[in-house]
């Protein structure tokens, strides 16, 4: 844990399948270049950046990437593999712990997926 951040009280395991998914895709994404992950704390919440130097995602592609069965529509998705259901689910614990999850990206400049939860999570939300 990271010395300046308190301890969260909530499923411990749901937000760690979350960061590894993104990273794994990061890493899966990215041929050359670096996978970064910062976290921090703001307005009660714990905030997680996982940012590459992979091909970017198109604004097209990003508003169905966290529909399920849904990924990006290129011949590196393609190449890649995956089921798309990886991001419907992060996005779904996310939300479930009060989160939100988003995406910032363009083609040729990598992509970055950020996640927030609240630092105490009392209990789960009910998904809508």
């Amino acid at each position: 844990m990271a010395r300046d951040l308190p301890a969260g009280r909530g499923d411990e395991r749901r937000p760690t399948q979350v960061l590894l998914n993104l990273v794994g895709n990061a890493i899966k994404f990215t041929d050359s270049g670096e996978v970064a992950i910062r976290v921090g704390l703001a307005d009660s919440s714990f905030n997680v950046a996982v940012r590459d130097t992979g091909p970017g995602i198109s604004a097209a592609d990003q508003a169905k990437l966290f529909q399920e069965f849904q990924q990006a529509d290129n011949s590196i998705t393609r190449k890649k593999g995956g089921t798309g259901l990886g991001l419907a689910i992060s996005k779904r614990i996310i939300e479930m712990h009060g989160g939100k999850i988003w995406i910032d990206s363009a083609v040729g400049q990598g992509s970055t997926f950020i996640f927030t939860v609240p630092v105490r999570v009392e209990r789960q939300v009910e998904a809508a």
